[in-house]
């Protein structure tokens, strides 16, 4: 499989959102929730902008994530929220764990 893509965007450089407008025709974006984004706010913000870059995208050419592991310091109840968007169960699964 041969493929091209970026990721690693940041909010205050290129939002995901943007470069998916503008690259999106010739390469495949990865990731682009920004950490700091994923640290700081609240599950539903996490949840809207998850289901807002999925509408946009409609799974095609796009692979949700952050563009970076995921640090101790990520409230687990963030990055579920996150992952839920794609595969419900994850929250779910873990839910004695929120």
């Amino acid at each position: 499989m041969k493929f091209d893509g970026k990721h690693s965007f940041e909010d205050n450089i290129l939002p995901v959102e943007e470069g998916y407008r503008k690259y999106a025709d010739k390469i495949a974006i990865l990731g682009g929730i920004d950490l700091d984004f994923i640290a700081r706010e609240s599950v539903e913000n996490i949840r809207a902008r998850c289901a807002a870059l999925i509408q946009l995208t409609g799974y095609k050419g796009y692979a949700l994530g952050t563009g970076n592991s995921i640090p101790d310091y990520i409230p687990f109840k963030n990055f579920a929220a996150m992952i839920g968007c794609v595969y419900p169960e994850f929250e779910e699964h873990f839910s004695h764990l929120l």
